[in-house]
């Protein structure tokens, strides 16, 4: 499924996740900001949303926190089907490709050694907002997910800071409305 995202999109998971907390709805909108993520950083800054604004409204917050993390749950509700992956590996690479193997000792084989940030937790909210900005690309009969995509399903599950941040000058009904008329012209 990742490989729906657009190079925007991506970027915007990437940067939640190389935080050093939970990947929370206000990681994904701060990320949105850290880079210019195209019509979506357009619309945040238009409608006064800045990472300014991001930190005042409790940036660092437990905001629908949960602590319930599961890799395959979160991965399926994207669409990736890990099964699926497991079997097409193990059919170009052998069976037990994906299998453990002993690792001598004093290799470092944290994740963060293997991929250059620790191991993410995306919380219950910030899992639905992935899950919806694959249902939003797909209502606006778009093949890739963007970073629009990605703000469109905050704007839909944003509460507490979230909102608060995004609420600053204008309501997320008058932002999903700029956003879409922008997504509409760009087509």
């Amino acid at each position: 499924m990742f490989e729906r995202f657009s190079a925007q999109a991506r970027g915007v998971v990437v940067d939640a996740v190389a935080g050093s907390g939970p990947v929370t709805p206000m990681e994904l909108l701060t990320a949105l900001l850290t880079s210019d993520r195209g019509i979506a950083t357009e619309v945040l800054t238009e409608s006064g949303v800045s990472l300014d604004v991001i930190r005042h409204a409790g940036a660092g917050s437990n905001e629908g926190s949960s602590n319930n993390f599961d890799d395959a749950e979160m991965l399926k509700s994207i669409g990736i089907d890990l099964d699926a992956v497991r079997e097409s590996l193990e059919q170009s690479f052998g069976e037990g490709v994906l299998d453990e193997t002993p690792v001598p000792d004093g290799v470092d084989t944290s994740r963060k050694s293997r991929f250059g940030f620790p191991r993410s937790r995306f919380e219950k909210d910030s899992k639905k907002v992935l899950e919806l900005s694959l249902r939003e690309a797909l209502a606006h009969k778009d093949n890739r997910i963007g970073a629009e995509h990605i703000l469109l399903g905050i704007l839909r599950v944003a509460d507490g800071p979230t909102r608060q941040a995004l609420e600053t000058q204008v309501t997320m009904s008058v932002i999903r409305e700029r956003l879409e008329a922008k997504m509409n012209r760009a087509a």
